[in-house]
């Protein structure tokens, strides 16, 4: 997934850069999308460079579309404090715009924070659901249950929806 990403980031400034008489919060969404797929990659200066390109663009109150990419840096970095402080209302789970990618990262945040209490909560009822949430809530439960058994199926239920990136990051785990 960073790869894909990342060889599209010279057309996403250009499309940003030419955007900027239309303000919108798509252009510093994709920037931080893109600062995640550096960071993935491992390249932290340009993920770095990415957010503070995305923040200068000066885009506030759209938390519901700006924070699920900036939570997924925070986990790359293994910033848990920051990782807390943009976690916020789960009732900012319930919109349609990037939404699935939204739950998918707050399941990895509060499985990164350890959170049980919460992971049971919301993630018990997406299992046997046989949706894109599925192997997130799998993998959370795996973590904070410590049962390497449930991270297996969220591997390979990741295989069999051809995502292989989150899949090797589940097997990573153990």
């Amino acid at each position: 997934m960073p790869a894909e990403i990342r060889a599209l980031e010279s057309r996403i400034r250009e499309a940003v850069v030419a955007n900027l008489g239309t303000p919108c919060v798509r252009n510093p969404r994709t920037l931080l999308v893109c600062a995640v797929a550096a960071a993935a990659a491992g390249d932290h200066d340009e993920s770095r460079r990415l957010e503070h390109d995305a923040d200068a663009l000066g885009m506030e109150g759209y938390p519901v579309l700006l924070d699920p990419p900036r939570l997924r840096l925070a986990l790359l970095r293994g910033e848990l404090d920051r990782v807390e402080a943009l976690l916020g209302d789960p009732a900012a789970r319930h919109y349609f715009w990037f939404g699935l990618s939204a739950q998918a990262t707050r399941l990895d945040a509060l499985a990164a924070l350890r959170d049980r209490e919460k992971i049971e909560v919301e993630a018990l009822p997406l299992l046997g659901s046989n949706t894109y949430l599925e192997p997130f809530a799998l993998r959370a439960l795996g973590i904070v249950r410590e049962d390497k058994s449930l991270i297996e199926q969220a591997a390979g239920s990741f295989d069999a929806m051809k995502l292989p990136w989150h899949a090797a990051q589940t097997r990573a785990l153990f």
